[in-house]
């Protein structure tokens, strides 16, 4: 099974990219899966208006059950959360408020994955699914890096430790919000070797075959060469 890096963005066929993971759970099932949708937000009332959203897309498809766990700054994931689950999807909002509530069960989610089960992490999910997550900010040593408005809260360009399921540092909504100039800039002052930044309705296949692009859009690659950054593109 699989780790699916979804760009973040949304779109009435998401069958190409989100709807990979899903075969991969329904796989694993023999049937129509049980989906744990992971979600994070500052309070549960804030956090429900995008329930019958996420449970309406993993439903169309093809998920059976969709069990929606609702995290917040007070309750943090448990591994009995997860029990039963089929299928892992850890959604999209603020990155650190995600890295927080996760990583308590970050060994769980790691043990879960090694017997199979496929995990799929949209925007925040895919950002802190590394074994480096990447969590926001907008500066580097006081110079702007990328926009304001990618920052989720923070000055500083900010890693910490992910949940550990691939070797990448990632980033997201890449064409979109022009977070490409952050990965560069990151990778260029040292603080990680590599990383990857994924377009919109698009994801990244980390299997046992190797990276697979899939959807409509680019995964962007920040690698250091001696004292200088390669970029290239991968392409669906």
């Amino acid at each position: 099974m699989s780790i699916h890096l979804l760009g973040g963005g949304w779109a009435d066929d998401e069958s190409r990219w989100t709807g990979r993971f899903i075969d991969e759970a329904r796989q694993r099932a023999g049937g129509p899966p049980t989906i744990a949708v992971v979600l994070w937000a500052a309070d549960e009332a804030e956090g429900a208006g995008w329930h019958d959203d996420y449970r309406a897309d993993m439903t169309k498809l093809g998920a059976g059950e969709v069990r929606i766990v609702q995290l917040t700054a007070e309750r943090t994931l448990l591994p009995t959360d997860l029990g039963g689950a089929d299928g892992i999807f850890i959604g999209g909002g603020l990155t650190p408020g995600y890295h927080a509530a996760v990583m308590p069960a970050a060994d769980t989610i790691r043990g879960l994955v090694s017997t199979g089960v496929p995990y799929a992490g949209f925007s925040a999910g895919a950002m802190i699914a590394g074994d480096v997550a990447l969590l926001g900010g907008w500066r580097i040593g006081g110079v702007p890096v990328t926009a304001e408005s990618n920052a989720e809260g923070l000055d500083d360009v900010t890693l910490d430790a992910g949940l550990g399921l691939v070797d990448l540092v990632v980033d997201v909504h890449c064409a979109q919000y022009g977070t490409l100039s952050r990965a560069v800039a990151t990778v260029h002052a040292g603080l990680a070797e590599r990383v990857v930044a994924i377009d919109e309705n698009t994801s990244l296949i980390v299997g046992e075959g190797g990276l697979e692009v899939a959807g409509d859009g680019s995964v962007w690659t920040a690698d250091r060469a001696d004292d200088r950054v390669s970029i290239g593109v991968l392409a669906a």
